[in-house]
């Protein structure tokens, strides 16, 4: 007879694990920061030489239900969601069917990426992973009574290079929801059913999908932001265009089990998910930030606790989570949370970590990247466009060399706020309409972002509304005479 899914989850469910003594003076860090009121819940998981030594939760995971808190209540993951998303795309590369330095464009359908600077080749699939393939900022939350549109018209509208790919590490949310994509159309297969059957049930993550399993319904954790008065709100359902971004839900044991699996290079329990080649691949940093950090494939890598780390953070609309794991010693830190902007995840994860490496190794001296060179004045004035995905919208900029800016937006004068000018670079909010599709009634917040190419500035222009959406489109404009 078969077992029940709910019951085979209870079987295989890690529950809650007591905490050895010296991580006391945390638990009581915890406590007392759910009884302040600084978040709803938190659970966490720390793995030590490959076994989770301590998994708890705390608080309530529903404030209307008040269900507690456990290592196995299921959490909305937000960022740490790509870390996933880029094992499956890695056991397609163990299986030969993608090549991580090919054109994203290889694997994609109809619409494709496109490059205003440099080429749309150069915008590979190990660039998507590590944030270097030149697409700007990008997050876009559809919450109940909306839906997103196909990837086929995400790609059309935002898909696009604003800097040379490969020049410089620039966050892409909308990349890992290409690589999702890429994901489902080279396995020929539902992106949820192949990371079902390829990664979340070979290493028994039971809890683990891009939604809460059914049956699980009673074990999910809501979602909260705090109001002015410091009460938690409960954030309404959402959805996103970038799924392999954000999407996933899993619970602290069940990301024990990812965590330990890439420590041990692949494989837990005798089951192996990647190659070694492939999990090290992952936590080799190709790519570098401005402030030394950088990324491998779907990791963030560089140091964390003093020691050399493989690493995720998340935030949006109701969540805050955070995991890091620590080769040398086979150790791992999971800390989750079910409102936005909870700091007390952030000061666990440091707790955590000085208590795995009491005496930290001082950080490593990390090459910098190399100065912006592209520097020269950018008063004058400057014409051109926003390529909106509803059609072009003519734009205009003067500037002098004091510091002041106006602006001509639809061939009409703009307020311009906040304008920032330095060697090189214009950055402004200017004040103007623009079409961000369906689903939201407001007017987007709009920053021009551009730096001076030769006789060209270019950049984008970001429509940001909070807890809604960050959408970019190309800008070029060209000096003129006038």
């Amino acid at each position: 007879m078969a077992i029940p899914f709910a019951l085979l989850v209870a079987l295989i469910a890690g529950q809650d694990s007591a905490a050895p003594p010296e991580f006391k003076e945390v638990r009581e860090r915890i406590q007392e920061a759910v009884r302040a009121g600084q978040a709803p819940s938190l659970a966490l998981a720390v793995v030590r030489d490959a076994k989770v030594v301590w998994a708890e939760g705390f608080g309530v995971a529903d404030l209307e239900s008040k269900t507690p808190a456990t290592a196995d209540s299921v959490y909305l993951l937000a960022s740490v969601s790509k870390p996933l998303t880029a094992t499956g795309l890695m056991v397609l590369k163990d299986r030969g069917l993608v090549d991580l330095d090919a054109p994203a464009n290889r694997y994609l359908g109809e619409a494709k990426l496109r490059a205003f600077v440099g080429t749309a080749d150069e915008m590979t699939l190990r660039r998507l992973a590590n944030h270097t393939a030149g697409m700007p900022l990008h997050w876009n939350f559809f919450y109940e009574g909306t839906s997103p549109p196909s990837m086929d018209e995400t790609i059309r509208r935002y898909g696009f290079a604003a800097w040379a790919p490969g020049d410089e590490w620039a966050y892409s949310n909308l990349a890992f929801g290409i690589l999702d994509y890429v994901t489902e159309r080279v396995s020929k297969s539902p992106w949820r059913e192949f990371m079902g059957k390829n990664v979340y049930d070979p290493l028994k993550m039971t809890r683990t999908s891009d939604r809460v399993r059914p049956g699980l319904e009673p074990h999910a954790t809501a979602q909260y932001d705090p109001d002015k008065a410091g009460r938690f709100v409960r954030v309404r359902p959402y959805r996103f265009d970038h799924a392999g971004a954000s999407a996933v839900w899993s619970s602290a044991n069940d990301l024990a089990r990812f965590m330990i699996a890439h420590l041990q290079d692949g494989a837990i329990d005798g089951v192996r998910v990647l190659s070694e080649e492939s999990t090290r691949e992952m936590r080799k940093q190709t790519s570098r930030r401005a402030d030394g950090g950088g990324s491998g494939v779907g990791w963030a890598v560089g140091p964390f606790a003093g020691q050399p780390s493989f690493s995720h953070g998340g935030g949006m609309p109701g969540v805050t989570t955070f995991v890091a794991g620590f080769p040398d010693g086979k150790n791992a830190l999971i800390v989750l949370s079910n409102r936005s902007g909870a700091a007390i995840v952030h000061d666990v994860a440091r707790r955590l970590g000085r208590i795995l490496y009491p005496d930290p190794r001082p950080d490593p001296a990390s090459p910098r990247p190399s100065a912006d060179k592209k520097e020269g004045s950018v008063a004058g004035t400057w014409k051109g466009k926003v390529a909106h995905f509803a059609g072009d919208i003519p734009l205009a900029l003067t500037i002098a060399e004091g510091g002041q800016a106006t602006a001509q937006w639809k061939e009409r004068p703009a307020a311009l706020r906040q304008p920032s000018i330095r060697p090189g670079h214009f950055s402004a909010e200017i004040e103007g309409d623009l079409s961000t599709g369906t689903g939201f009634a407001g007017t987007p917040a709009l920053r021009l972002q551009l730096r001076r190419e030769g006789e060209r500035l270019t950049g984008v222009l970001m429509a940001q509304a909070p807890s809604n959406f960050c959408l970019s489109s190309w800008v070029e404009l060209r000096r003129s005479g006038d």
